[in-house]
């Protein structure tokens, strides 16, 4: 810019500058030096002087700017590192383990404390309850604080008042990534006057838990668009005159409760578009979901994830993959398009009849709900019949019927054995989004085409899967494939099961032939959850099973009959156990003469 190597310092401080070569430069735009040919002397005016010589004080300052943002630099750097050596407490990915941790590194001997040493993710998310039917009382001015943190997948619940149920009780809820269950369990703190001084912690879903959540465990929140007795019931709706005011007294006393005092952003349930977003913020596409529809999406997404993975685990899950997909959100139509012909004329009329239950049941379930909101004293809500277009009916058909798997737990509704999928609108459903992950896993061309599906060519996508289900369904296709006998509970058992096959002639009954010993090792593996669901203690169920369940090998019974001989290699069953001879053969001459039985 300037030339100074060639001039001695000023004396009052200011830099020394080649004025001739910098006007050459500035006002010639040569970048030639004084005497070029190129270049005409000029004089520089006062202002131009002036302006120049504040280059070194700007310098300094520029200077003194790197150097403190070197040390804001080393700062972070430094609380960085501090961050990443945390406690487990203030780590992120809290969950069931890193609460554990906080107890015994902390000693933690009463609720205030453990809710004051949760990270501050834990606290900032939250839902309050003021009509609760848990284990965990209620009130209005004294709620059940239900924190979900930032995804729901670890959850911690308490309440307010001494008098309340349950005041002493921390329940948890865990999502379980590796096998997309939730996990159930109560801390009991103990009273101080009693002289006890240990946290007592629950076995993993405790009895009393599954009385409401059943097992395998399922979280119960309710279903968009209401959550009777929860602050902000209605979604998007003002708060009513009773909610407004137990909301008022319950944030006079926050600041100084020993419990809710410790949580973050209450004042978010003072702002009323907290609960009914203004228009402009809906105009502009950014409002936030309230609390509660929140916990839903949260909630249902993981929900849509031990869904998918039960349906995986069953043997005939890769037969009927293409269907379930399909039909996960109603958007590629109708069951019968994904069935070869002949296997549809067999399931129609259970469909129907499957449907028409579902419908009932879910008319009933709206029904109850109303009247939970309407006797936590909001105002008077109608009955919403339209769940049913939201009940997965079809999807629902094929797992019960096809799969052999119960549905009963898969809504988050309070009313059980209900089928309320209902959720606030999203982008993409959760439950196809998961399903798609798993199929795309085996196929990947339906990833590929899942992103570009559109109506102008026909929907590809859709056209792919029904193509697809029709082959993997039709080579076995013998009028009662995929048919197995449902869950007497269920609309599909109550509504008499799909069609089977008629009674074989001269056959035994199923329930006359002997068992043998070696049974009871199917039973102990495939009727407790540690494999697949398979009814080796009812002979007449697993009869209707072994002749048309879709498996690996054909239908059920020569899958039963592969894993039972050599070739099965490490496959062979029962796994880690070798059978004599006697005992392999039993079984074998077992589960023939069941094929062959009358039902």
């Amino acid at each position: 810019m300037c030339a100074t190597s060639r001039l001695a310092p000023r004396k009052d401080g200011k830099i020394a500058c080649d004025y001739t070569w910098l006007t050459d430069n500035m006002f010639t735009g040569s970048g030639a030096r004084c005497g070029s040919r190129f270049a005409k002397q000029q004089s520089l005016t006062s202002v131009q002087r002036d302006l120049l010589n504040t280059i070194l004080e700007a310098g300094q300052v520029m200077r003194r700017c790197a150097l403190a943002a070197a040390a804001v630099r080393r700062t972070l750097c430094l609380l960085l590192g501090l961050l990443g050596a945390a406690a487990p407490g203030q780590a992120a990915g809290f969950n069931f383990a890193s609460l554990q941790s906080l107890l015994s590194r902390q000693d933690i001997e009463s609720v205030e404390e453990l809710i004051a040493a949760l990270p501050a993710a834990q606290r900032s998310r939250y839902a309050l309850v003021f009509e609760s039917r848990s284990l965990q009382g209620a009130s209005l001015e004294n709620p059940r604080v239900i924190l979900y943190g930032a995804d729901a997948r670890f959850i911690v619940t308490y309440n307010g008042s001494p008098a309340q149920r349950g005041f002493r009780v921390v329940e948890t809820m865990e999502f379980d990534d590796d096998s997309k269950e939730f996990r159930l369990r109560e801390l009991l703190f103990p009273e101080r006057a009693a002289g006890v001084d240990k946290v007592v912690v629950s076995e993993l879903n405790p009895a009393r838990c599954a009385r409401c959540h059943g097992a395998p465990a399922r979280p119960v929140w309710d279903t968009f668009p209401l959550w009777p007795g929860a602050y902000g019931e209605r979604y998007r709706a003002r708060l009513s005159a009773r909610e407004r005011t137990g909301l008022s007294a319950f944030l006079a006393l926050q600041p100084t409760h020993p419990r809710y005092g410790q949580l973050l952003g209450a004042k978010r349930f003072a702002d009323p578009q907290t609960f009914r977003s203004s228009a402009l913020t809906q105009y502009a596409g950014i409002p936030e979901e309230p609390p509660n529809a929140e916990l839903a999406i949260d909630l249902g997404r993981l929900q849509a994830q031990s869904i998918a993975r039960q349906l995986v685990r069953q043997p005939a899950f890769d037969l009927y993959r293409y269907a379930l997909l399909g039909l996960a959100d109603n958007a590629c139509g109708r069951l019968a398009d994904f069935y070869p012909e002949a296997l549809w004329r067999t399931q129609r009329h259970g469909l129907e009849r499957f449907a028409r239950d579902t419908a009932a049941t879910n008319a009933r379930q709206a029904q109850l709900k109303a009247a939970r909101a309407a006797s936590s004293g909001g105002a008077a809500v109608a009955a919403d019949g339209g769940t049913s277009g939201n009940a997965l009916v079809q999807l629902r058909f094929v797992a019960e019927s096809a799969l052999g798997i119960s549905t009963q737990n898969w809504t988050l509704a309070l009313e059980k054995g209900t089928y309320d999928f209902t959720m606030p609108p999203l982008p993409a459903q959760p439950l196809r989004e998961t399903l798609l992950a798993e199929v795309a896993a085996r196929d990947a061309a339906v990833r590929d085409l899942s992103l570009y599906r559109t109506s102008s060519d026909g929907d590809r996508y859709c056209s792919y899967l029904k193509r697809r289900s029709r082959a993997a369904l039709a080579p076995a296709e013998d009028g009662a494939q995929g048919v197995i006998a449902p869950d007497p509970a269920s609309p599909l058992g109550r509504a008499g099961g799909a069609a089977t096959t008629g009674a074989l002639a001269n056959a035994p009954a199923a329930a006359s032939i002997t068992r043998p010993a070696a049974l009871q090792l199917c039973v102990s593996c495939h009727e407790t959850g540690v494999a697949p669901q398979l009814p080796f203690s009812d002979p007449t169920q697993l009869t209707r099973q072994l002749r048309v369940r879709p498996s690996a090998h054909g239908t059920l019974i020569e899958e039963i009959r592969f894993r039972l001989s050599a070739a099965a290699g490490a496959q062979h069953m029962p796994l880690g156990l070798n059978l004599s001879d006697a005992d392999r053969e039993s079984l074998e001459a077992y589960f023939a003469a069941l094929a062959a039985s009358s039902n």
